[in-house]
């Protein structure tokens, strides 16, 4: 009897025990409606802040290709000017030698017209005193 009463009572603690339940949910998570409301007002900020971001890169690579065309651009144009000045340069060069062989030229032409003055001059008094030999003698 001794051995019934003690599987009975073993029986009965394990049961009695065993049989505890709780009336909660474990696993559902209960948070305050504040930290959830901070929650919810956290994640609209994150939402705005990464699409400010995805601007801002477009943004940027916009700017960077804007930057990298201008960049080509002014290369460009400095190659110009430096061809710009360069055939300046050359023509200025050219100027300058044209105004020397003009001023050269001046003097040439200056020169033959007082040769073809002194010319006339002997040329009209050898006509004179040959016309006046052939006339009058």
């Amino acid at each position: 009897m001794k051995n019934i009463f003690l599987l009975f009572f073993v029986f009965f603690t394990s049961f009695v025990f065993g049989q505890n339940s709780y009336s909660e949910d474990t696993t559902k998570l209960t948070i305050p409606v504040w930290v959830g409301k901070e929650i919810l007002l956290d994640l609209n900020e994150l939402e705005r802040l990464k699409f400010i971001e995805i601007q801002t890169t477009k943004e940027i690579l916009e700017l960077e290709k804007k930057i990298l065309y201008q960049e080509k651009s002014i290369s460009v144009l400095d190659e110009t000017n430096n061809k710009n000045m360069r055939i300046i340069g050359l023509t200025e060069e050219k100027v300058n030698l044209l105004n020397g062989e003009n001023k050269k030229l001046m003097d040439d032409i200056g020169k033959l017209k007082t040769k073809n003055t002194v010319i006339e001059i002997i040329g009209g008094a050898i006509i004179g005193a040959l016309t006046y030999i052939i006339v009058f003698k």
